[in-house]
């Protein structure tokens, strides 16, 4: 990332000329199908999620970065205790009462609705690449940016409630020469 960042001119010619910034505006993690794997890795599935989640908020500089995450849910809802403990994670670190430091900041959406039936119903029969459906694809990717538009919307208006605030705090005549 940190490469690819500070070699933006070299690899998007246009990008000094045109747009000569960039801001990361959010983050999308969908993944956990071989953490279900293995019953240490679904253990700490919880726990590393929140130090991944802080550990790129940290390393890119936006602690308030926003995150959506897509449920492993390739399985529908069919039981299976891994598979199950890995969805109760991601769910988990979405949590506002259980980690409030990314309230408002992280969601989690529910994807076990959109896995769809092997062959002939789907192209492939590969359960954790959701039988390589587009309509699952399409559909999980949907989601997670339905839930990013709701957490950038919600990072605008913590922003402007903060320049409402200012401005009540400022005495009157900074409040014109700041307007």
């Amino acid at each position: 990332t940190f490469k690819t960042l500070n070699n933006l001119e070299h690899l998007f010619p246009s990008y000094k000329n045109k747009i000569g910034r960039y801001e990361l505006a959010g983050f999308v993690w969908h993944q956990g199908w071989n953490d279900g794997c293995d019953v240490n890795m679904t253990m700490e599935y919880e726990y590393n999620l929140a130090n991944l989640i802080r550990d790129v908020r940290t390393d890119l500089g936006v602690p308030d970065l926003p995150v959506s995450i897509g449920v492993s849910g390739m399985g529908g809802w069919t039981h299976n205790e891994r598979r199950d403990a890995i969805v109760a994670a991601q769910f988990a670190v979405a949590n506002e009462t259980k980690y409030p430091e990314f309230a408002g900041t992280v969601a989690a959406v529910e994807t076990r609705d959109f896995a769809r039936d092997p062959p002939p119903a789907s192209p492939g029969d590969q359960g954790y690449h959701w039988m390589n459906n587009c309509e699952s694809y399409w559909l999980v990717g949907k989601a997670m940016g339905e839930a990013m538009l709701e957490l950038l919307q919600l990072k605008e208006e913590k922003k402007k409630n903060k320049q409402c605030q200012l401005l009540i705090i400022l005495p009157p005549l900074l409040r014109i020469l700041v307007l």
